[in-house]
């Protein structure tokens, strides 16, 4: 095992009790629960230094590159949500070749469907 060295942190209340609760489950000290997590979330920190080192040195690089990003990742949510929209569109074709009740729209919530209704009596008629 790798030396530890011993620090001393503030956290507010809501992050402690997280980390309590996650200690208690894996039967370890908070202080183990915390470092543990901090030493299996190093490669993130890395990246984010590093980052933060170059904005720091060149920001309209650093700009231009969270734009590009930024950018990519609205490609590919548009992307995404276009493959969804097609395979409901392809779910949505097979049922009715094959007869099948249609699917629900994606935003159903779960509403109840009408009750079939029944035939009812005229008023002052006697059934």
């Amino acid at each position: 095992m790798s030396e530890r060295i011993r620090t001393t942190i503030s956290v507010t209340p809501e992050a402690y009790e997280i980390f309590k609760r996650m200690a208690s489950a894996a039967n370890e000290s908070v202080s183990r629960t915390m470092g543990d997590w901090l030493t299996d979330t190093c490669d993130a920190a890395t990246m984010i230094t590093l980052k933060m080192e170059e904005a720091k040195a060149a920001p309209a690089l650093a700009m231009r590159e969270l734009q590009a990003m930024v950018a990519g990742m609205a490609v590919e949510v548009d992307s995404m949500m276009g493959k969804a929209r097609d395979e409901e569109r392809r779910l949505r074709h097979a049922q009715r070749d094959v007869g099948a009740a249609p699917i629900p729209p994606s935003s159903n919530t779960g509403g109840k469907s009408p009750k079939p209704s029944t035939p009812k009596a005229a008023k002052g008629s006697k059934t």
